[in-house]
């Protein structure tokens, strides 16, 4: 079934719906902890200009080497040149624009895989699915938007390429899936190699892309001989520059034991820890049934059809997700590359109604129109009027999905009130058909139906709520904690850094990026009565204290009721203390940070 609108509008309307808001609030929130760790990384490169030997948090004495330096180059890059802001939205640009790539992708892959609705579900979901964009996710300046992004656009290319008939065309998709793989490899190394091993999947079982690939072996081959080209000179530089650590840093800390140990006892999760995570993100979004339908509907469609776009869905889904499944160390965001599958999913059951059920409806509003315009005397003005009103009840449908309920009301008289989508909709349809545009209304209106119907609406607020949400406490208070520090030393003073007690317990290392501005970091992890007291109280020692609750309710209750109260700003996982003069950077300063729940 032809669409009814054109793609560059179903383009637009993703970019306008999905990609830009992306980019809303960059800057409202503090760097997480993983973020700490790759913004202080940037901010060595930047400030000695060493671009092979990013430092790692939190010391500037030791180089980052958990992963090659990719991600940071290219963040690193438009900041020095004067493209980017040197703050939080220039560190996350990046992100939240491979982000929006990937969903261009996604889109188009949704389309070719079951028409727009399809694709538009797709991203939906994707938009909606908190975590990704949230926790550790593709909003913020960690490794996962360009490994999201390599993914999708590997995935794409490759299906671009198994249909394409011109061997130039061939060639670029090739070029693409390789330079995709390396970003990826270059951005979280080992988290890369599943994209070749997914596409092995339908190249063996299929033999289109079978066929396909003996005839482009020997492009393939070079292909993959560029990414080595590209990838080894910097694992050489750092064998020799790091006396081999690189190699039991990136691979034996980072992989093996992350594969078949931990690295942190929290990690460690049952073998159906994604599959069980996933399935209650889309429970708690209302899109589980969908899941299961569309998944169910694929494995049919890719079984009977042997489509190869069926086929290499399904299996970006459970190659990488089954093979990750038999580690020890699982985490959430470790999965992200892997959500687009199962949003398509998601999507195809709708897709595939909104295609067929509209050819179906199509037809039968012709048959409708035809017998009214041969019966009908009515003018043309009045099938303007009647067109004008199917448009504004296809409209009050969508602001009733959006709102949940209409309501106008002059003075106390209510002039309409609407709470149902589907009224306002079959009033649309009828009123286009009458009107003559019966195949417009099918083509449109019932796709739009579908939409309405399974787009999870009031979650796309809540996201655009978080996004906007000013929440920034660590970057207030180092802002306000350096203006102090500079007029104390104006004024002649030697002001100590920030005191840290018992950081194994609590260390986050977005603390680290942003407090070590305010004088150094000054560690200790016993409690000492003396060194806390004279940091609170003594006058010329006074500095900013990080410890946590018990600590601190211990050490008051040690002195009784002889300690003043000293202003304090709650964060996550620990209290800074700010005593003297630096009282005046308390919570009236700051933005309370959320506590986890």
């Amino acid at each position: 079934m032809r669409q009814g609108l054109s793609r560059p509008f179903w383009l637009a309307l993703v970019i306008a719906t999905f990609c830009l808001p992306l980019f809303l609030g960059l800057g409202r929130s503090d760097v997480e902890n993983d973020e700490g760790i790759y913004s202080f990384a940037v901010d060595g490169i930047l400030a000695t200009g060493d671009w092979l030997n990013p430092p790692t948090s939190p010391r500037d004495d030791a180089v980052f080497l958990e992963k090659p330096p990719l991600k940071f180059w290219i963040v690193a890059a438009p900041i020095r040149l004067g493209l980017l802001p040197h703050n939080e939205f220039g560190l996350r640009f990046w992100d939240a624009l491979f982000g929006a790539v990937a969903f261009l992708y996604v889109f188009t892959i949704g389309r070719r895989l079951a028409g727009v609705v399809c694709g538009l579900v797709a991203v939906m979901v994707l938009f909606v699915y908190e975590p990704l964009l949230f926790d550790h996710g593709i909003r913020g300046n960690n490794m996962e938007a360009p490994l999201f992004l390599c993914y999708c656009g590997g995935i794409y290319h490759y299906l671009a390429w198994a249909r394409e008939g011109e061997a130039r065309l061939r060639r670029r998709h090739i070029v693409a899936v390789a330079l995709y793989f390396y970003l990826g490899f270059m951005t979280k190394f080992v988290a890369a190699l599943f994209l070749p091993v997914t596409l092995i999947v339908p190249t063996l079982l299929l033999p289109q892309p079978r066929r396909a690939v003996v005839t482009d072996f020997g492009r393939w081959v070079a292909a993959g001989a560029l990414v080595v080209a590209l990838v080894v000179p910097w694992f050489i530089y750092q064998h020799f520059a790091s006396g081999g650590a690189v190699w039991s840093i990136m691979f034996g800390t980072h992989v093996l034991t992350r594969f078949t140990a931990s690295l942190d006892v929290s990690h460690v999760h049952p073998w159906n820890y994604y599959w069980v995570t996933i399935w209650n993100e889309l429970f708690h979004m209302g899109t589980a049934w969908l899941a299961v339908v569309g998944a169910a509907l694929l494995t049919v469609e890719a079984w009977r059809e042997r489509r190869v776009d069926a086929v290499t869905v399904i299996a970006w889904l459970v190659v990488p997700l089954t093979l990750m499944s038999l580690g020890t160390s699982k985490l959430h965001h470790y999965a992200y590359p892997f959500l687009p599958p199962v949003a398509l999913m998601v999507g195809f059951g709708p897709g595939w109604l909104a295609r067929t059920g509209a050819g179906h409806l199509e037809r039968l509003l012709v048959m409708i129109q035809s017998r009214l315009t041969a019966t009908s005397t009515w003018s043309r003005v009045l099938r303007q009027v009647l067109l004008a009103v199917a448009v504004g009840a296809a409209v009050l449908a969508l602001a009733t999905l959006i709102t949940g309920t209409v309501l106008w009301k002059v003075g106390d008289a209510t002039i309409l009130r609407n709470t149902h989508v589907a009224r306002p909709l079959i009033v649309a349809v009828l009123l286009a058909t009458l009107a003559g545009r019966g195949v417009m209304a099918a083509r449109v209106l019932f796709p739009a139906a579908v939409l309405m119907l399974v787009l999870p609406m009031n979650a796309y607020e809540d996201v655009l709520r978080r996004a906007r949400a000013d929440v920034h406490p660590l970057r207030s208070a180092r802002d306000c904690l350096v203006g102090v520090r500079r007029g104390l030393e104006s004024s002649g003073g030697h002001p100590p850094g920030v005191y840290s007690i018992g950081e194994q317990r609590w260390f986050l290392h977005s603390y680290f990026y942003y407090l070590h501005h305010a004088g150094g970091w000054q560690r200790t992890e016993v409690l000492d009565d003396a060194a806390l007291n004279a940091a609170l109280f003594t006058p010329g020692q006074q500095r900013p204290v990080l410890i946590d609750e018990p600590d601190y309710r211990e050490f008051k209750r040690a002195h009784e009721a002889a300690l003043p109260d000293v202003p304090a700003v709650p964060l996550r996982e620990v209290l800074l203390l700010l005593p003297g003069p630096y009282a005046v950077c308390g919570p009236s300063v700051t933005t309370r940070a959320p506590r986890p729940s």
